[in-house]
């Protein structure tokens, strides 16, 4: 696998296109539901304090990695990671271990892809998911005729992952914001002012950035 087939990987995501927005009030104690599993407040409370400790250890400030939010951009990294999990059982794409093994050792490490990683609003401890997230895509997009030297064929390609992942409906407690279908999450509107939309924190997974 060559490392520049991966920089292709969630650009349409990444501005937030064809993600499912669904307006029904989730259950007490539930962040969000995509497709109708939970991700609990309690799961993403300890997702946010891991991914807190681990910007002090590595000295680096929120600003430095323009997250407006946090618990919205640790949040968002988790609700793509049970999309494309559910998208890759539903259209027969088997990414192993070993396949993400291989990524690691091609990028060099995890202390190379580590960083970029934080970067986007991923816990160190989701790193593996949000590599198997990236490689999801691509063999969604070879698996939809993608050839990733060929750009119409991968815009084709894109169109038809997308379609698929339209089918996965995502709900997200109002706490945390708005689901934008264009923009992903976003504040909620205060007094009829429009939604505030976050620059795109976690954007989605491109593990060779950090190369």
């Amino acid at each position: 696998m060559k490392s520049k087939s991966v920089r292709v990987l969630l650009a349409a995501a990444a501005t937030g296109v064809a993600l499912t927005a669904c307006s029904s009030p989730t259950p007490i104690g539930v962040a969000a539901t995509v497709g109708g599993e939970r991700i609990s407040t309690k799961q993403l409370d300890a997702e946010v304090t891991e991914f807190q400790t681990a910007l002090a250890k590595a000295k680096v400030t929120q600003e430095q990695i323009q997250l407006p939010s946090i618990p919205r951009a640790v949040l968002l990294q988790l609700v793509y990671f049970k999309q494309f999990d559910q998208f890759a059982e539903r259209n027969g794409v088997n990414v192993t271990e070993g396949d993400v093994d291989s990524f690691v050792a091609e990028q060099g490490g995890m202390e190379r892809i580590g960083p970029a990683a934080l970067s986007k609003g991923v816990p160190p401890s989701e790193t593996r998911q949000w590599i198997r997230t990236a490689l999801i895509y691509q063999k969604g997009l070879e698996r939809f005729g993608a050839n990733l030297s060929d750009q119409a064929s991968s815009q084709a390609a894109q169109v038809k992952v997308f379609e698929q992942m339209d089918a996965i409906p995502v709900k997200v407690a109002h706490r945390y914001g708005v689901w934008d279908p264009q923009q992903g999450l976003v504040n909620q509107p205060r007094f009829g002012a429009p939604a505030e939309q976050d620059a795109p924190p976690a954007g989605q997974p491109d593990p060779s950035a950090g190369q």
